[in-house]
């Protein structure tokens, strides 16, 4: 489970992330991370939360963000909330690194979510696009069920990946939730 202060780091990305507000510490109202990208961090794919906002709040460089089509650049100081079931993408198209704070409400299991990634990427157990196998994907969706959707494809395809092939790759022994290593 994450803590206050652990960072995550991200080997294929070179992002890494500082939990400042975890779901216990607020009672799992609130998940809020200090971002470190490096200049180019592509970030996420456009995706949404079907019951979460994400806030972004920029304290140096630049994010970009895409919100239900719409371009923007965020600059030092600068905040946007975007509301639950918006779909949005953001990434680094400055010349500096990007600092931020990232927060989502409620916080549901994103901290989960997150450290399982970024720990299957430490381990180099994800593939060129820091994902990784299909079996082991699913489990932390299985973990994370609805709480996050890709842009792109249908989403009955998405929840049957989570619900279906995840409980599935759970029996044979992947973990939907994979904490980060203790360096």
């Amino acid at each position: 489970m994450a803590k206050t202060n652990q960072v995550i780091e991200n080997k294929t990305f070179g992002d890494k992330g500082k939990f400042l507000i975890t779901s216990e510490d607020s009672k799992g109202e609130l998940m809020s991370a200090e971002l470190w990208v490096k200049p180019g961090g592509d970030g996420p794919p456009e995706h949404y939360h079907p019951i979460q906002s994400e806030t972004f709040e920029v304290i140096k460089g630049e994010l970009n963000l895409i919100v239900d089509g719409k371009k923007m650049v965020l600059k030092s100081g600068e905040k946007y909330t975007v509301p639950p079931n918006v779909a949005h993408k953001w990434w680094n198209a400055g010349k500096e690194e990007l600092v931020a704070i990232g927060e989502l409400r409620p916080a549901l299991k994103t901290e989960f979510f997150l450290e399982s990634m970024y720990s299957l990427d430490w381990q180099g157990k994800t593939n060129k696009q820091g994902l990784p196998s299909t079996l082991q994907f699913a489990a932390i969706l299985n973990e994370c069920y609805g709480e996050l959707f890709i842009v792109g494809p249908p989403i009955i395809a998405q929840k049957f990946m989570a619900k279906v092939v995840g409980r599935f790759a759970k029996l044979i022994g992947y973990k939907g939730y994979i904490p980060f290593p203790n360096k």
